[in-house]
Order: C-alpha cells, then structure tokens, then sequence
C-alpha cells in the first residue's frame, strides 16, 4: 500500500508549533503543563540550551508536545462533548497561552486528519481512530471542548527516558548526520511505542519515509 508522507508545509509546521512549544516550557517550567517525575530533568535541560540548539530539536520530524492522544477515556469524553466536572480538573484548565497552543496543534492535526490521516498519525504519534474522530469534530467544537477541562499539554512520551536523551542530546548536536540518525531513531520510537501495537505495520511502512522528512525537517522554515 502507497502511503504519502508529510509535505513541506506540513513539516515547516510542526517545527513552527515545536518552537512555540519548547520557548513556552522553558517560560512557565512545571507551571500549566501536566507534571510527570521526567518533566523537571527536560526543562533543566531546555533551560540550559540556546537559540540554535532549541532550533534543532524543533526540527524533529514529528510534534514535540502532545495532547494525551493515548488517553481514551478523556478523549472519549472530549469527542462525545461531555464536559469535564471535576472540581480539581477545572483548577487545571489551560491558561492564555497554553490555551493557545493546544488550539493551534489542535488545529493543524485536525486539517492534516482530514487531508492525509497516514501524516497526521506520522507526526502526532495517534492511532488511526484518534485521527477520524478529530477529522469528524467540527473545529468550533474541538476547541471549545480542548480547553474547557484540564490542560492536555505534556512533553511527547515524556515517561521515555531514551527518546528524550536521544532528542536533547545527538538531537540538537551541531553534526547534521548525528542529528538526523537521532530524529530518525526518535520518530521510530514515536511510531511503534506511544499506544498499542497496531502501530508496528505504520512504523514498517514508514521506513522509507523518514530519511526524506528528516532531510525537509533539516531545512529552517521561513
């Protein structure tokens, strides 16, 4: 079966959403994103970069930052349009900015669900059900329901002590090849470990793919 990839745009997004994302990190720290005992050791390090580095670990071919995409029954709730009534939730809903973020992510998975479902799963890491019953929401609606309850935001797989060594070490390295066989490695972690195992035939047809949207990734966004 013939699968086509992220285009350019697609990719020239994901770096654009991936900076927005790692400069509001490193701006509110443990602050409105969903705290795991990994998240400290990333903002540390996020902390510690600079400008170029932080560029290159945008450059990742797949989103840095996820909405609890695995998260089925908050999802379930979500897609059905039942509104989160837990006292300690509503405490945790997203402020201004974070409220920004998870509508433009949101957004962009939402029109790349339903322009080309095989990319939108590339780059979120979601199954291929998340991504129809995003591409069926209407916008209004997904984002009416996305900020209303508790914050979805969290560094991607942030309990995968390997794919974030990889990312914020050979991933921002100054050696393009080293930075490339990371993100390479990174997104087939992504594929074949962010849920069940129905992503093993998505990771094996996209082995001819990452190489190409590594390279485009590579290219800074104008």
């Amino acid at each position: 079966m013939e699968y086509q990839g992220p285009e350019p745009a697609d990719l020239a997004n994901v770096c654009a959403l991936n900076i927005a994302f790692l400069e509001w990190l490193r701006v509110r720290g443990d602050s409105g994103v969903a705290t795991h005992s990994r998240t400290p050791e990333i903002l540390a390090v996020l902390a510690g970069m600079n400008r170029s580095q932080l560029e290159r670990l945008a450059r990742a071919p797949f989103l840095l930052m996820s909405f609890r995409e695995s998260d089925e029954s908050q999802w379930r709730a979500l897609f059905a349009g039942k509104p989160d009534t837990d006292l300690f939730h509503s405490l945790e809903m997203p402020g201004e900015e974070s409220a920004r973020l998870i509508t433009a992510g949101l957004g962009f998975l939402w029109q790349l669900s339903k322009r080309n479902p095989y990319a939108a799963r590339l780059v979120s890491g979601a199954g291929l059900s998340w991504c129809e019953q995003l591409a069926d929401c209407t916008l209004v609606a997904l984002f009416d329901r996305a900020v209303s309850g508790r914050s979805l935001l969290e560094p991607r797989m942030v309990e995968n002590e390997g794919l974030w060594r990889k990312l914020l070490n050979a991933g921002v390295s100054a050696k393009r090849d080293v930075r490339r066989a990371a993100r390479v490695s990174a997104l087939q972690t992504v594929l074949t470990q962010s849920s069940t195992g129905t992503y093993r035939h998505l990771a094996a047809a996209a082995c001819t793919m990452p190489a190409v949207a590594v390279r485009v990734a590579e290219r800074k966004p104008r």
